[in-house]
């Protein structure tokens, strides 16, 4: 009796243990905010309030600086000046690049930008083996909305997917405990309601194969959706 205590104590402090270390990482984790830039991601490394320094792997740093109301993207030495506007359906900015040029995005439905003579700019590029192919109607290298998503935290995404973390935790405390306990084997069998059309109803040995089965299935899923909640770069499962 002793020893089965002692084990159910160590059970539930490496629980707790585990429990305890899955939240802190994912509050860790989670609460960096990041922002796509030419085909790289970036993120804060420095913040004195009157100016961001965003940092990535391999891209140049993006500087973003207060200019009273207006915000300064510096990459590569060039500036990108931004006014926020109000319009009646909503904000509007003003993108300015070095060359003179000024284009529009709406922030009314998504960000949406478009050139001085209101014709929607679908500019950009994608890098692919390390090589920046352009595409759109113009050879922009860095379109306007992507130069007000990277000024404006508010736009910034929450790095990976924090719903899809907890959700491969909780699977997988649960494909463990299926394959685990046979305890836990019997109150599925009796929550499934098959009892109701059995005469004395009991679990036989190919039902408890077959929770250790789904156990093992469930655990595999819950790594995938571990390894597809930490980026949105990439997708693991195949949908997301």
């Amino acid at each position: 009796m002793r020893t089965n205590k002692w084990k159910l104590l160590k059970t539930i402090t490496v629980c707790a243990a585990v429990a305890i270390l899955a939240v802190w990482f994912g509050i860790y984790y989670f609460s960096v905010k990041e922002f796509h830039l030419d085909g790289h991601t970036y993120r804060a490394a420095e913040d004195t309030g009157s100016f961001i320094r965003y940092v990535s792997d391999a891209g140049p740093p993006v500087v973003v600086r207060m200019d009273g109301t207006d915000r300064v993207v510096t990459i590569d030495g060039e500036d990108y000046r931004i006014t926020e506007e109000e319009q009646p359906y909503g904000i509007e900015y003003q993108v300015r690049y070095p060359d003179g040029k000024t284009y529009s995005v709406s922030g009314q439905h998504g960000l949406m930008a478009f050139d001085e003579n209101g014709e929607l700019v679908v500019g950009g590029g994608i890098v692919i083996e390390g090589e920046r192919i352009p595409f759109g109607d113009e050879n922009l290298r860095f379109h306007p909305s992507a130069l007000v998503t990277a000024a404006y935290s508010q736009y910034h995404q929450t790095r990976g997917y924090p719903a899809l973390y907890a959700l491969s935790f909780v699977l997988f405390l649960f494909g463990w405990a299926a394959f685990r306990y046979e305890s836990v084997q019997r109150a599925m069998f009796w929550l499934s309601l098959k009892w109701i059309w059995v005469e004395d109803p009991e679990p036989n040995f190919f039902y408890f194969f077959m929770c250790k089965v789904g156990g093992i299935a469930a655990m595999v899923v819950a790594v995938m959706l571990f390894l597809q909640s930490l980026s949105r770069n990439f997708a693991v499962m195949g949908f997301l």
